[in-house]
Order: structure tokens, then C-alpha cells, then sequence
């Protein structure tokens, strides 16, 4: 698919004088830009601005060419990897004829008819008819359009199911799988709001006592009303410029759009899928970079540790070798002493030696030394901060 395009300076040099950037980028296959771009960083005199509409008499005289021999490489496509043009007959693609929305609901889809059974018993809440958690077809509507999406969900339904779409219903949203992918598929009618006008209050009698009136204190009462605008709207993780709802308009309700809402349940599936392999090829990605990371914070970690142990033999061998020569001292200072006491130093030089052969690291072998061995405890995860101070730590 690409191929590598390699000149010396001194080639690149005279074809930069004796061509236009901007041509001869074009024959090499890569952009002005990043031609002028590679020249600069080899070092390369380009033209002035305006040399090639100056008359030959008139234009400066080439520099000094180059003396660097290191090569200059472009990554470039290869065309005659691609197909021939005019080879592969382009498809055209497939009109669908318009779909028509019956007047009647002949025969309805079983999903249709479980719907309808349910929002014709279902109580409406601020407008819509509540059927969460029913099973059914997501619609949220007012009674006023139950036939009308009964309509639209069941020539919706068969129309697909034709074209070998499934619909599933579970108890958070309704389902379409396209191509294997999973939208989610809602109808939802837009309300008006109106607030209900408070009861005028009573008129005051005569003579009677004052009293607040609370009642104009209380939250108003609203109400809600049908529009009759639909919206069909597909809930899917797809790349962004896909188009994802269908309303109706002045120029078109959506019976009259189900024919591109089917193009755009295939093209939204396409998209998600794409998104899908991509977020799945940057999660690898992520997980690789991640095992490389923790393999270097590992390796660190090992030489951090390492390095702590040097640091701590050598002060136990330090002071283990501090101890000796104040034993040796105190041997020699007592050596001329009575017999009493020089027993009893030589039965504390026996002890105190013992416990600088406990404390010294070279005794009684080297293993613990020279041993190159650490073990990286399983939840070790290369973020934990170490207080341990050693030479190397700044």
C-alpha cells in the first residue's frame, strides 16, 4: 500500500531548483508542505518566493549544493497497489420503495398487540402514560396518539423484520439488532405545559375577621397537553454526524419517513460497529502500553530494592568492622590487667564477637550479598511513592 521514496540531498537539491515545490511535490506523492518541510531540516536552499514568475535572466543563481550525504526518505502511496480506475463497477445503490402506513392496524405484530394491551390500561403521569417496566414497546406518549404509534411500531416492525432485523423488548428499552449491533429504539411525543390558573378567592364579608390566604402561597398546578409531534429516537454509542432522530415537521410526519429511518437503522449499525472495533483497539492498545509500563516500574522497582540492600550491607559491614577493632582495642587495653579481670574480658570479647558476626553480612558466607533475587509483591502496581532513601536518591 505504501512504498519508500529515498533521494541523496544533491538529487533533491536540483529538482527543488529546476521545478516548482508545489509540482514537483505532486509527482513524489506527498504535500508542499512537508517537501519544503524535509528540505529545511536537511538544510536545502529552496527558491525564493516569486523566482518561477521572474524571467530566466532575471532569476538568482542556484547556491552551493549540499555537502551532506545522508539520505532523504518520504513514505508515499503506491497507486499501483490500487485498483484500476473504472476496473470494479460501482453498485448503485438499492432504491427502496416508499413505505405506506396504513389508515386500519390489520393483523398486528405480536409486540404491537402486548403494547397495546398494556398502554390502554396504563395511567398517565405528567402527560405520558406510564409502561416502565412492562416489557413492552418504549413510547412515551399521551392516549391521544396510541392508534397512530400503534401504526408506525407495527409497520416499523414487519418492514424490518423483512430486511432480517430482530426487535426485543426487555425492562429498561426496546431493541433492534442490526448486522449484530443493538440500538435502542424509542418513541416520545413532545407535551405542552401549562400552568392551571388559581380559583379566584371568595369575596370578603362584612364585618368578618382577616385571614391569610395559604392557598395562593402553594405551587401552581400545571397540566399537560398533546402537540401530536413524534419523534422516533435510537439510543446507540455511534460516531459522531450520524443521524439519530426522525420528528415530524411541516414538510414531513414520520410515517412518511420510514423508509430513511430503515437506511438509518443499517448506516447507524455500521457506525457503532466501527466505534465498537475502535474503542476495542484502543482498550488493547491501552493494555498493552499498561504491561509495558508496569514491566519498567517492576524492573526500577528491582533496582531500587537492590540498591537498598548494597546500601544496608555496607553499613552492617561498616559497623560490624567498627565493633571488631573496638573489641580488639578493649582486649589490648586489659592485657596487662589481673588474671580475674582479663577472664572477664575475654568472656565479653567472645560475646560482643558473636554479635558482630550476627550483625556483619559477609559472615559466615556471602550469599545474602551476592544474591541478585527479589520478588515483586502481586499487588505492586508501580504508582506506590517510597520513602526509602538511598545514595542514588536525589
Amino acid at each position: 500500500m505504501y512504498k519508500i521514496v529515498t533521494f541523496t540531498p544533491r538529487e533533491l537539491f536540483d529538482k527543488v531548483w529546476e521545478t516548482p515545490v508545489l509540482k514537483l511535490a505532486q509527482e513524489i506523492g506527498i504535500s508542499d508542505v512537508a517537501l519544503s518541510k524535509a528540505c529545511r531540516k536537511a538544510g536545502l536552499a529552496l527558491p525564493p518566493r516569486g523566482h518561477w514568475a521572474k524571467p530566466v535572466s532575471k532569476r538568482p543563481s542556484k547556491p552551493k549544493p549540499p555537502t551532506d550525504e545522508r539520505p532523504i526518505t518520504f513514505t508515499v502511496l503506491d497507486r499501483r497497489t490500487l485498483p484500476a480506475r473504472g476496473a470494479v463497477p460501482v453498485q448503485p445503490k438499492a432504491v427502496r420503495s416508499a413505505i405506506e402506513v396504513p389508515h386500519t392496524l390489520l393483523a398486528p405484530h405480536p409486540l404491537v398487540s402486548k403494547w397495546l394491551k398494556c398502554i390502554n390500561a396504563a395511567k398517565p403521569h405528567e402527560g405520558y402514560l406510564l409502561t416502565t417496566g412492562k416489557n413492552v414497546l418504549d413510547a412515551k406518549i399521551s392516549a391521544e396518539l396510541i392508534d397512530r404509534c400503534a401504526l408506525i411500531f407495527d409497520t416499523l416492525i414487519k418492514e424490518s423484520e423483512v430486511l432480517g432485523f430482530k426487535w426485543r423488548v426487555t425492562d429498561e428499552k426496546t431493541v433492534v439488532e442490526v448486522n449484530d449491533e443493538h440500538l435502542g429504539i424509542k418513541l416520545v411525543e413532545r407535551l405542552s405545559k401549562h400552568v392551571i390558573p388559581p380559583p379566584p378567592p371568595p369575596a370578603p364579608k362584612r364585618n368578618a375577621r382577616w385571614e391569610p390566604a395559604f392557598s395562593m402561597l402553594r405551587s401552581p398546578q400545571l397540566e399537560w397537553s398533546s402537540t401530536g409531534e413524534l419523534s422516533l429516537q435510537i439510543d446507540a454509542r455511534a460516531e459522531y454526524g450520524n443521524r439519530k432522530n426522525w420528528t415530524d415537521t411541516k414538510t414531513g410526519k414520520i410515517e412518511e419517513k420510514l423508509t430513511s429511518i430503515l437506511d438509518g437503522f443499517g448506516s447507524i449499525a455500521e457506525s457503532v460497529k466501527a466505534l465498537r472495533l475502535k474503542n476495542e483497539e484502543d482498550r488493547r492498545e491501552r493494555i498493552a502500553e499498561e504491561a509495558l509500563r508496569l514491566e519498567r516500574a517492576k524492573r526500577e522497582e528491582i533496582h531500587r530494592r537492590l540498591r537498598h540492600r548494597l546500601v544496608k550491607n555496607t553499613k552492617r559491614w561498616e559497623q560490624s568492622q567498627r565493633l571488631r577493632s573496638f573489641i580488639q582495642a578493649t582486649c589490648d587495653a586489659n592485657a596487662n590487667t589481673s588474671e580475674q579481670t582479663q577472664q572477664q574480658t575475654a568472656l565479653w570479647a567472645a560475646w560482643a564477637t558473636s554479635q558482630a558476626n550476627l550483625l556483619d553480612p559477609l559472615h559466615p558466607d556471602t550469599s545474602s550479598v551476592t544474591s541478585l533475587a527479589v520478588t515483586i509483591e502481586s499487588w505492586f502496581n508501580g504508582y506506590v511513592m517510597r520513602a526509602e532513601k538511598d545514595w542514588w536518591s536525589e
